[in-house]
């Protein structure tokens, strides 16, 4: 099966910003529709995402690599994807979103999902794990959460960036078993975690790579306790809705929804109150599937927006601000 072309922009190949720049524009329209993490959120044209959130990015991190370790194509509602998940790593030296570098490497995820046309992107869906980058630089910006805080890695069979070999049977058996988890499985809560059937979808080795202030999991007994039960704890009535594109290709598949989960906020996550009002999270999942069942999942969710939605201000946090009074704290 013949995967659609590296467009995404391999920033582990670059020897320069400038380099990047030229990669980035030459690959995407003028008039590039990018929907992105917070504060950013919707963008419009190549040279103003540029200009707004990837130029200060290697301001802060001169030496930013990017290092993809899942990349997938496939077609979603007659529409060509090419989506990865990875790690940004580099020297933080300079301020980033108001936010103080600290001279030392850091490294943390994001996810994207690009829209071709005549291998050109003109839709982008771009989620990064800030909360992880705060942390790194002595800014948590969560409290302590019941998922493992280990670092996430790459697939553990290594051949997430090697379409050979990905059949299109075997995009179509992981695709429907994707679908029938999430529409058949996770919507089908009910107040009881049981009702999900979910163990008819995944291994029982399972593990579910969160972000920070969700973390990891592995074995069913962790995912359904401390990562999806304080999740349907808050939500209980949370549904995945709103996919823009959900793909497959051999044995991987990805999805993202603008939101993907939807439901009313009932009760505290994390330290965020609850708002008795309609929440959405925007969400990016990346699966593997080995045989029947699915083993591993990488999960990128945008906490600064959904906190914001709780009237929690995480930048602000990350910034040393006091959210109550505007007024930075010192350490």
């Amino acid at each position: 099966m013949a995967s659609a072309p590296d467009i995404t922009g391999r920033w582990a190949d670059v020897s320069s910003p400038n380099e990047a720049e030229e990669l980035f524009l030459s690959s995407r329209s003028t008039d590039l529709e990018w929907h992105g993490f917070s504060p950013f959120r919707r963008l419009d044209g190549s040279v103003v995402v540029w200009n707004e959130v990837w130029r200060p990015l290697f301001q802060a991190i001169p030496d930013l690599r990017r290092r993809p370790y899942i990349q997938l194509a496939g077609d979603f509602e007659g529409g060509r994807w090419v989506a990865a998940t990875g790690d940004l790593e580099g020297t933080f030296d300079q301020p980033w979103l108001g936010v103080s570098g600290n001279g030392a490497t850091v490294r943390f995820r994001f996810g994207e999902f690009n829209r071709l046309v005549d291998d050109q992107v003109v839709e982008t869906r771009c989620l990064v794990d800030l909360p992880s980058l705060f942390a790194q630089v002595g800014r948590p910006v969560v409290p302590d959460y019941p998922g493992r805080t280990s670092t996430v890695p790459a697939p553990s069979t290594g051949d997430g960036v090697d379409p050979d070999g990905r059949s299109e049977s075997d995009s179509a058996t992981t695709l429907a078993l994707v679908e029938e988890m999430i529409f058949g499985g996770l919507n089908k809560f009910d107040g009881d975690q049981a009702s999900q059937g979910l163990n008819r979808f995944w291994s029982p080795d399972l593990i579910w790579y969160g972000p920070v202030g969700v973390g990891t999991a592995v074995g069913m007994d962790e995912f359904l306790t401390n990562a999806q039960g304080p999740i349907v704890g808050a939500i209980p009535d949370r549904k995945g809705v709103g996919h823009q594109a959900r793909i497959a290709e051999g044995c991987y598949a990805a999805s993202t929804g603008w939101p993907s989960l939807m439901g009313t906020h009932l009760h505290r996550f994390l330290d965020w109150p609850p708002t008795g009002e309609q929440t959405g999270w925007n969400i990016m999942d990346f699966w593997r599937r080995d045989g029947e069942h699915l083993v591993e999942n990488w999960v990128l969710i945008d906490l600064i927006d959904a906190a914001a939605q709780a009237g929690v201000d995480l930048l602000a946090r990350a910034r040393g601000v006091d959210e109550s009074s505007g007024i930075e704290q010192r350490n």
